[in-house]
């Protein structure tokens, strides 16, 4: 569910509530942590933790290294939107980040942030630069998706490469829209806008609270003067959870693309995804499940994409 516009109870008390969803990423959550103690200096803060039913003893394991850190921790997986929106309900800063667990700070990353986006008042959403291991940029998309370029997705032709040269001079500038992996919103436009999408199990969230930001009137920076790295998909990647990972990413985009784009865009996209998976059938070569541990279980993964609908029971699907 889209959960309406509300108002915090209590008045904020820190400079910012950094928050984070995590699911059977112990190992790299717990560096993500000690990363965020070493270099975040000169601002309040506080760390919130949301554990959506790990099975790594990921909430024990930071009950023992980081006593400080509050943690939620939820007996099923509630999905990224969801679990975040239990942080913010939580926090008790004037800002709030939304960090992946599988991200590290070489540098006081907030304490720029928080600098820049006082200086900077205009602006109610800022999300970092991101780098890769070898601290090489990585592409990020900072225009609204298109329904051709989610056309090309769907059919495999969606070229990522070309977003660095896309995204122009590497300076801070005002954009469409941000990288999910971090990036800071200001208390009040959750007031305004209301809380993440519950609709999305995963993906799109951020894609989709930036569009109604920019409904709203509000400005989105792209700030690259300071950068975290990403270690690209540890939660999406885990084998045993590949299916879950997959079949949920179509719900999500098909409830996006109902949302936002066109009655008929929004019904040549379904039909493509399901064109695909027919196709995907016939010939294996044309659809490739990634990890896919056999090749039996990729045929059984395109018959249930085929035969399935995409909506949940309960969601909305918008058409406009």
């Amino acid at each position: 569910m889209q959960i309406p516009n509300f108002k915090f109870l209590k008045p904020p008390e820190l400079d910012v509530s950094i928050v984070i969803v995590s699911f059977n990423t112990r190992e790299i959550l717990l560096r993500c942590l000690e990363s965020i103690k070493k270099q975040t200096t000169e601002i309040s803060y506080e760390i919130i933790v949301i554990d959506n039913s790990s099975k790594d003893q990921t909430v024990e394991a930071i009950a023992e290294k980081f006593c400080e850190i509050g943690v939620i921790s939820n007996k099923v997986n509630r999905g990224f939107s969801a679990a975040n929106n239990q942080g913010i309900l939580s926090s008790k800063g004037k800002k709030i980040a939304f960090l992946n667990p599988d991200t590290l700070l070489t540098e006081n990353s907030f304490g720029k942030i928080l600098k820049y986006m006082k200086e900077h008042p205009e602006f109610s959403i800022l999300g970092s630069g991101i780098v890769d291991k070898n601290n090489n940029p990585c592409p990020i998309r900072l225009w609204e998706d298109t329904p051709q370029d989610a056309a090309l997705k769907i059919l495999s032709l969606y070229d990522p490469s070309r977003e660095l040269e896309k995204m122009g001079e590497m300076k801070a500038k005002e954009v469409q829209v941000i990288s999910g992996c971090c990036f800071v919103v200001a208390r009040e436009l959750i007031e305004s806008v209301g809380l993440m999408d519950e609709n999305y199990f995963l993906y799109n969230e951020e894609d989709d609270f930036c569009r109604r930001a920019r409904q709203n009137g509000k400005k989105i920076c792209f700030f690259p003067e300071t950068s975290v790295q990403h270690l690209h998909g540890q939660s999406t990647h885990q084998n045993c959870h590949r299916e879950k990972v997959i079949v949920e990413t179509y719900r999500s985009n098909v409830y996006f693309y109902s949302k936002y784009y066109s009655f008929s865009w929004s019904v040549l996209l379904r039909l493509l995804y399901k064109v695909t998976f027919l196709l995907g059938l016939l010939n294996p070569k044309f659809f490739y499940i990634k990890n896919s541990r056999t090749v039996d279980e990729s045929f059984l993964l395109k018959v249930k994409l085929l035969l399935m609908s995409p909506e949940k029971k309960n969601q909305p699907f918008y058409f406009f």
